[in-house]
């Protein structure tokens, strides 16, 4: 099945540690010429009487539009889709954006998913990671798209923040349990390429959190949700009442995807591409047509291979094998059962066989053990 992702690149704020494709535009004009662009785009790439899996509006910050541009968003979408019918329509939030009035917009036209940034409640961490909202605020948002209509609300927090103590996360992750949420992405602060913070680190002026206090924080937060009634089913995502991302979880399946806006991936049939970047160009190409890629590859098998055991090790579940070869049509476990072996030798994963899941040890080094998959594209 063909999931659809949509790209708002509207911030604002560049949070420092962001390196998504997002832009700080407080112009009509530019969000008016965006969602022309869109609706070019969207006609152009979504099959025809396809009916989305999933559908994620992401950014960027989708809630950042005005009300009427939201509208129209959505109204550009169902012309090529049916959101009502679609099982999950999500659309990403900051807490500075929301309103009542903008949840009411979505639920109506058949939004049935928000995911709300908070990242913290504390106001120094929040200064420090660039965050344009106040506790209270973030607290009032949520309740905004509770007004609004939603009783699927996923909160996203950040833990590992340079100073930051076991103590403080412990009380961010109360005072989020306490708003209710059907769904927890809890995620530890990375110092991603080009980005303020990164460059921070590499002039002095900010140092990573300690590594054993990230590693407490890590175990507390899957201990306590577990005990509060949510499901761990990937790293870093807990389900509570909403049930896990079907969006997300069709990407660490390694599924098929057509994403629209500046810089939106997408893949089918182990062919990938990512559109350009730029807001401007890809706004120029999305217009003009034929298409706004910027970069496409086809991946060889055992590149395909080697990523469906990086993206799906991530699952709670593991990775059926078994399931992995019939999709594919590839040996998996003959390439890689050299890999899978090292692996369990150093307990960091279990492997019966047929499933390759990760051991409790190699929770806390998934990102090491999925790149023991990836091979690059000579050895392919």
């Amino acid at each position: 099945m063909l999931a659809l992702y949509v790209h708002v690149p509207f911030c604002v704020r560049k949070c420092g540690y962001c390196d998504f494709n997002s832009y700080v535009v407080d112009d009509d004009g530019a969000h008016d010429r965006f969602l022309a662009a869109l609706a070019a785009e969207l006609q152009r790439c979504w099959p025809a009487g396809q009916a989305p899996r999933s559908v994620f509006l992401g950014g960027g910050t989708p809630s950042l539009l005005s009300p009427e541009r939201l509208r129209r968003l959505l109204a550009i979408l169902a012309s090529a889709v049916d959101l009502r019918a679609c099982p999950e329509v999500t659309i990403e939030c900051n807490p500075e954006s929301v309103t009542t009035e903008k949840a009411a917009i979505a639920r109506e036209h058949g939004v049935n998913r928000a995911s709300l940034g908070v990242q913290t409640f504390d106001p120094d961490r929040l200064r420090f990671l660039d965050r344009a909202h106040s506790a209270a605020g973030a607290e009032a948002a949520f309740g905004a798209l509770r007004a609004g209509g939603f009783d699927n609300l996923s909160l996203d927090l950040m833990f590992g923040v340079p100073g930051e103590t076991l103590d403080e996360w412990v009380a961010d992750l109360e005072r989020a349990l306490a708003l209710g949420p059907d769904h927890m992405s809890c995620y530890n602060l990375t110092f991603e390429p080009g980005t303020h913070l990164t460059h921070a680190r590499a002039r002095g002026e900010v140092d990573a959190n300690d590594e054993e206090v990230d590693r407490a924080m890590f175990l507390h937060t899957r201990q306590r949700l577990a005990g509060a009634g949510f499901t761990a089913y990937e790293i870093s995502n807990f389900a509570g009442r909403g049930g896990p991302c079907r969006h997300n979880d069709h990407y660490w399946l390694q599924g098929d995807y057509v994403g629209i806006g500046p810089g939106a991936s997408s893949h089918r049939g182990g062919v990938r591409w990512t559109n350009l970047k730029p807001l401007e160009a890809w706004a120029d190409a999305a217009l003009a047509g034929p298409s706004a890629v910027a970069t496409a590859e086809t991946l060889r098998p055992r590149q395909r291979a080697g990523e469906a055991l990086w993206l799906g090790i991530r699952r709670r579940a593991g990775v059926d094998l078994e399931a992995v070869e019939h999709r594919l049509g590839l040996p998996v476990r003959e390439w890689f059962g050299a890999a899978i072996a090292e692996q369990v030798d150093r307990g960091l994963a279990d492997c019966d066989g047929t499933t390759l899941r990760l051991s409790d040890a190699g929770l806390l080094l998934a990102d090491r053990v999925g790149a023991a998959f990836l091979i690059d594209d000579a050895a392919a």
